[in-house]
């Protein structure tokens, strides 16, 4: 019976150091006996949005975002009052790479492209035409400030439900691999 309680003991013993590996969003630091740890965070700077033609269906909303342990963006949401699909989208040179963003929206690549052109400044430059893409993840190094900017990674609003007009609001719900989702508040102005 003894040695069915020890080892039963070490069994315990040794989950109960199991149990704290691989958390990963934290990490645990020791002075003078007491124990601290470090919850990841990101800051996150001058959330906005640029005013759209009211001929356009898409819109685009922009931001400053600092990791402090590193993270990645993984998801963004408005409400669907706003618009019916949000995207982390980046800007690239070239050709095709775009033609994915236009599926489920009713628009053609071109005609979106020639939108969010005007909506983000944004240019097309003969073969060399910039395009936007869907990415499904933006890192977010350490200490590093990543910008969402027009010509750039941004957060991208389909199918719009009204023209964005200065001085409006929309809340942007961010959802990251290890720190805590977040609401901002964007401000819709010019630029």
């Amino acid at each position: 019976m003894n040695r069915v309680y020890r080892g039963l003991t070490i069994v315990a013993v040794a989950a109960g150091l199991l149990s704290g590996v691989g958390c990963g969003s934290s990490s645990t630091t020791s002075s003078g006996g007491t124990t601290t740890q470090a919850a990841a965070t990101v800051t996150v700077a001058d959330p906005w949005a640029r005013t759209s033609p009211a001929e356009t269906t898409m819109g685009a909303v922009y931001m400053t975002l600092t990791s402090n342990m590193g993270d990645k963006l993984t998801k963004a949401s408005v409400p669907t009052t706003v618009a019916k699909t949000t995207e982390i989208h980046e800007t690239v040179m070239g050709g095709s790479t775009g033609t994915s963003m236009a599926s489920g929206t009713g628009m053609s690549t071109t005609s979106m492209m020639s939108s969010s052109s005007e909506m983000t400044g944004t240019t097309m430059m003969g073969s060399g035409e910039m395009s936007m893409r869907p990415i499904a993840s933006l890192d977010l190094p350490a200490g590093q400030a990543v910008q969402l900017k027009p010509g750039g990674y941004h957060i991208m609003l389909i199918d719009l439900v009204a023209p964005l007009k200065a001085g409006t609001t929309i809340q942007v719900t961010l959802t990251f691999e290890k720190a805590p989702q977040q609401v901002v508040t964007a401000t819709v102005r010019d630029s």
